[in-house]
């Protein structure tokens, strides 16, 4: 009797072990060079928004071993962001002169459309258009003030009036960072598009304000929290965040958000205080403590809001603060049945965690979804990077 005990016993314990160590090998970390060499492979696929995504990424992880395939992607890509998106992570991360030249270049090559021109013509050279707003932008991000020129090229002759004002927004960003001299005559083109009569002039210029962060920003952004079209309301909450603006007034009126029904003012909500909060943090203001109270004390009733989003939201925010409350609200978004969720929880984790999370991430590099995957390996070599491991 005891010896079947003890070879039952001598099984089970040979199984446990077995499975323990098959389990740790499943789920063993996953390494820098692993995650390097699948994104590199991954570049070289078919699927466009993929490469999009990982280009989006890799100015947090500037590996020189991506230079190549970037590079190449820039010459050889027939899709029009991608190669867009190469030129500028060479020019902005690997310092390639070269890129800001076919920025500019495509910037000016303006489509033409004939009169009689058929639906799908037009489609295209209003996409074209889109792009070509996208590269105006992208010069005045890159900061190189030699391409004033071509900014202002823009301004004057172009008839495409999303164009024109991403060349706007271009040369006040430029000035804003001190590039160029200062260009007052800017800010109020801006500003008066705040009270245009077509909603979609309001949002646009909410989106970019938020993006210059003009230190006077904070009133008339404010006045465009009681719009009547929802898209501005919810951009000027977003908007508001990026002014990172310590002032009681603008707290107070974003806070009146907190119990919106639309989930999507929640959401915009949470993630501008997150904004507003790390600056508070190295803010100087002696009401700074109350000021983070409040802010944390939402953040907080935020945890348990009905919508997933709204709660992964609020926990990313907790997190760019240090406060590690809202982790497990991003384990469980990690398994959510919505894709959102789980890639905006990985983006979290992968910008705020610390090596320790890696161990949340990397049981989803075998996700059936490959966007996913490719923002889990993004956002472990993230941590690697802000680890320096």
């Amino acid at each position: 009797m005891t010896k079947i005990v003890r070879n039952k016993f001598k099984n089970f314990s040979v199984i446990t072990i077995f499975f323990v160590i098959s389990h740790s090998l499943l789920f063993s970390e996953i390494t820098k060079q692993e995650c390097k060499n699948w994104l590199l492979k991954t570049l070289q696929s078919q699927d466009d928004s993929i490469k999009i995504y990982i280009l989006d990424n890799i100015k947090d992880t500037p590996l020189k071993e991506f230079y190549y395939e970037i590079r190449k992607l820039a010459n050889i890509s027939m899709n029009d962001n991608v190669k867009l998106k190469s030129l500028y992570v060479s020019y902005k991360v690997y310092k390639d002169t070269a890129a800001l030249d076919q920025i500019s270049k495509f910037l000016l090559q303006k489509p033409k459309i004939p009169e009689n021109a058929p639906q799908v013509v037009k489609a295209k050279a209003y996409l074209k258009n889109q792009y070509r707003a996208e590269a105006a932008k992208m010069l005045g991000e890159l900061g190189d003030e030699k391409t004033v020129d071509i900014l202002s090229k823009i301004i004057n002759s172009d008839d495409d009036g999303n164009v024109k004002d991403a060349a706007y927004f271009a040369l006040a960003l430029l000035s804003q960072r001190g590039r160029i001299k200062p260009l007052p005559e800017m800010r109020e083109f801006f500003y008066s598009g705040l009270k245009d009569l077509n909603p979609k002039v309001r949002l646009q210029a909410v989106k970019y304000i938020g993006d210059l962060r003009y230190t006077d920003a904070a009133q008339p952004l404010s006045l465009r929290l009681k719009d009547t079209n929802k898209q501005v309301v919810i951009e000027a909450i977003y908007s508001l965040g990026k002014l990172r603006d310590l002032s009681v007034p603008v707290l107070q009126e974003l806070i009146q958000f907190k119990n919106h029904p639309d989930e999507t003012y929640r959401v915009a909500l949470a993630d501008a205080l997150g904004n507003i909060a790390e600056a508070v943090i190295s803010s100087t203001e002696t009401s700074k403590i109350n000021t983070l109270t409040k802010i944390r004390n939402v953040l907080n009733e935020f945890l348990n809001d009905p919508n997933g989003m709204v709660r992964v939201t609020a926990a990313k925010s907790l997190l760019s603060l240090g406060d590690r409350t809202g982790v497990e609200v991003l384990k469980k978004g990690l398994d959510s049945n919505d894709i959102d969720v789980i890639i905006y929880s990985v983006e979290a984790l992968g910008k705020y965690g610390d090596k320790e999370d890696i161990k949340f991430l990397e049981k989803f590099i075998q996700h059936q979804d490959l966007k996913v995957k490719t923002a889990v390996y993004c956002n472990i070599l993230k941590i690697y990077f802000k680890t320096g491991q």
